[in-house]
Parts: structure tokens; C-alpha cells; sequence
């Protein structure tokens, strides 16, 4: 009592930070002091190699960068490439209690903000208010999202709509938010990319069950190991050995492939595709569609049990525009757009927006268990 604080060194415990639970078990991901201080560098060098870009290509903007603070400090993205970051380049922060996307535009006009990130979801509902032309949003450069793929049409729109250029990063509770990023005209070019490794401290590969490194083009896990990679998940001893491989590569838990430059693309959740009838479907393929389709402003795809193909695709839909089409609609659009297996058997109109997660990303985990148990009960 009284006496000064003790000394941190690198191995001391930092964060514990809970994973989304966005495909099963919420679980604390233990970080230390040294590992959130290097994924706030590899952050910083990422930061570094945009800024010789844009002064290389003349567009680098004489305002004090500043970003909003728009998602939740307990998860990573809020914690380290934003707020940690933010500390590290004297990068202003604009803290917003609560989500809502025309606020965000008038912060953005007032404060000046140069740099947004946050869920796809959040620039795409500011792309698509009814009011975004009433606000000045000239001085944000650059338009980022991660925690969950952008559609390739979103992508596409903010190119062709607004002036900041589109971004994507691809992180992991477990990772300090450190992965992949694909910027600008890169984005551009591979709009289904999650990109490259983050340079200098990411080493990227893409593993089958063994553990055996894949080739371009090859499917199997994505796996990520880095120095910024967390420690342990707290009290859980048996769940960090199997999280990690022998060589120290952790196990995303997602299914991908490196294309020949390096380019990350995620095919799916390794918990997330439905096996119907021995086909493999890939939920977020099935909801890219379905954004293409201008009346969808969210969608979430699942399996639902069925007698004789085990599981088939099950989707729930919120519209932009109440009633603008039917549920038989999006059927026979989807039809034009995807192989006839992928079509989901059942799509749901929801009237409200779809749940979320508190980082904001829709909680399939909840949807999944509802609709299943919608349909168990009506076949009783």
C-alpha cells in the first residue's frame, strides 16, 4: 500500500479476452504484456507501409488521423489496431456509445475523421442511408472492416460510391487481431481476398489435418503463427494444446486457400458448412448471394436437419424495405446465381434486424438453434 507499482515484464499476463462465440464455446484467450505489445507493432508497420503508399500516390491527407471507437474495448479489434494503436501514432479517437449509423456520419463530418473501421455491416449501412448525402464524409481515406468477410458487391459499391477506399482485415481473438490484410486497389482486384500476411510478423500457411503445409490453391486450415499469437485460453488446458500444432502454428478453425501470389480466400467456418447428402456447402457463399440481391440487408445461412440428405441450407433474411419481396422471391433469385443444391430449402423474412454478438457480428449460433428448433417442432 502506498509504495510503487511493480514492474511489468514481457511474460506477465496482459488480456484476457473472450472469443465471439460466433460458432460455438465462448472461451478467454489469454494474452501477455510482449504478445499485445507485438501485434500493436506489426499494426504500426502496416500503418507505415499505407502511409508510403499514399505519399508515393499523392493523397496523403494533412489532417490529424483520427478514427471512431465505434466497437466494444472488450473485443480485439476495438482493443489493439484501433484504441492501442491509436495511443502508439497520437491518432485521435471519437468514442461512440452505441452503434448507429447516421450518428457515425455526423461524427465523421464534425470530427474530421480520417480512418473508419468496424464490421462490413456498419460501412455498408452507412453506404446505403437514405441520408449519407446530407453529410460530408470527403476526409475518411480509407474504409475498413474485419470479424466477418465483406460481400464482393459491398466492395464494389464503396468503390463506385463513396470516396474512402475499401480494406479488409482478417484477425483472430487468439492472433491480437494480427492475420491478413488487402488494401485499395489490391482489394480491388481480389475483392473475395482476405489478403496477404501482415508483414513482418506474420507467418501464414494453410495446413491439412495432419499438419502437413498445403500448396497454392489447396484446401485445408488456415493457420497463423506469430509472436503476437495469446498464450493459453484461460482454464482451459486441453482446448490451447489442440488450438495449437507442434511447430507453434494456432488453428484458425477456418477453411482456405493461399492462391498463387499469397492471397488469402476463406471458404468457410471449419464448423460452419453444410454436408448435404455428402455435397459441401459454404454458408458464406450462400449469403453473398444473397446480398447481391438489392433488397437484403442481412442474412444469415444455416443447415437444417433433413431425413434424407442429413442437412440441408436454411436461411433467415432481413429486408431493407419492409414487404418488398417474399420469401419465394429470393428463392427464385437465388436460383439464377448458385447451383441448385445451395439454394436454401426454407428462407425466414425477420421483421426485426438479425441478433448480434457483441462485436457485432450476427449471432448464427442463436439463429441456427431457433430456426432448427422451428422446424423439429412443426414436425411434431
Amino acid at each position: 500500500k502506498g509504495g510503487a507499482l511493480p514492474d511489468v515484464v514481457r511474460d506477465d499476463h496482459a488480456t484476457i479476452l473472450f472469443t465471439s462465440g460466433s460458432t460455438g464455446q465462448s472461451k478467454g484467450a489469454l494474452s501477455t504484456h510482449f504478445q499485445v505489445t507485438q501485434g500493436i507493432f506489426n499494426y504500426l508497420a502496416s500503418a507505415l507501409m499505407m502511409l508510403g503508399i499514399s505519399a508515393q500516390d499523392g493523397v496523403v491527407s494533412s489532417l490529424q488521423p483520427s478514427t471512431l471507437l465505434n466497437v466494444p474495448l472488450f473485443h480485439v479489434t476495438a482493443e489493439v489496431p484501433v484504441f492501442l494503436q491509436s495511443l502508439a501514432i497520437g491518432r485521435k479517437l471519437v468514442l461512440m456509445p452505441k452503434w448507429d449509423a447516421e450518428e457515425a456520419m455526423r461524427l465523421i463530418e464534425r470530427e474530421k475523421i480520417t480512418y473508419f473501421v468496424g464490421v462490413p455491416l456498419m460501412s455498408f449501412e452507412m453506404l446505403t442511408h437514405p441520408n449519407r448525402a446530407k453529410y460530408d464524409l470527403s476526409t475518411v481515406t480509407d474504409i475498413a472492416a474485419g470479424g466477418a468477410p465483406r460481400p464482393v458487391e459491398h466492395v464494389k459499391r464503396i468503390d463506385a460510391e463513396m470516396e474512402g477506399a475499401p480494406l479488409i482485415g482478417y484477425g483472430l481473438t487468439e492472433t491480437n487481431g494480427v492475420g491478413t490484410g488487402n488494401w485499395r486497389g489490391n482489394y480491388l482486384a481480389k475483392p473475395n481476398s482476405s489478403g496477404r500476411a501482415s508483414a513482418p510478423l506474420v507467418d501464414l500457411a494453410i495446413l491439412d489435418d495432419a499438419g502437413r503445409k498445403l500448396g497454392a490453391n489447396e484446401r485445408g486450415e488456415v493457420c497463423i503463427r506469430s509472436v503476437a499469437c495469446f498464450q493459453e485460453y484461460w482454464g482451459k488446458p486441453e482446448a490451447t494444446a489442440a488450438a495449437y500444432t507442434a511447430d507453434g502454428y494456432f488453428r484458425t478453425g477456418d477453411l482456405g486457400y493461399l492462391d498463387d501470389e499469397g492471397y488469402l480466400f476463406i471458404v468457410d467456418r471449419k464448423k460452419d458448412i453444410i454436408i448435404r447428402g455428402g455435397e459441401n456447402i459454404s454458408c458464406q457463399e450462400v449469403e453473398a448471394a444473397l446480398y447481391e440481391h438489392p433488397e437484403v440487408a442481412e442474412a444469415a445461412v444455416f443447415g437444417l436437419p433433413d431425413e434424407r440428405y442429413g442437412e440441408v441450407p436454411g436461411a433467415v433474411v432481413h429486408l431493407a424495405t419492409p414487404g418488398a419481396v417474399e420469401a419465394e422471391d429470393l428463392i427464385a433469385f437465388l436460383s439464377q446465381h448458385i447451383a441448385a443444391f445451395k439454394v436454401p430449402h426454407r428462407i425466414w423474412i425477420a421483421r426485426e434486424p438479425l441478433p448480434r454478438l457483441g462485436t457485432e457480428k450476427i449471432d448464427k449460433v442463436s439463429l441456427r438453434k431457433s430456426y432448427r428448433d422451428r422446424v423439429g417442432a412443426e414436425a411434431v
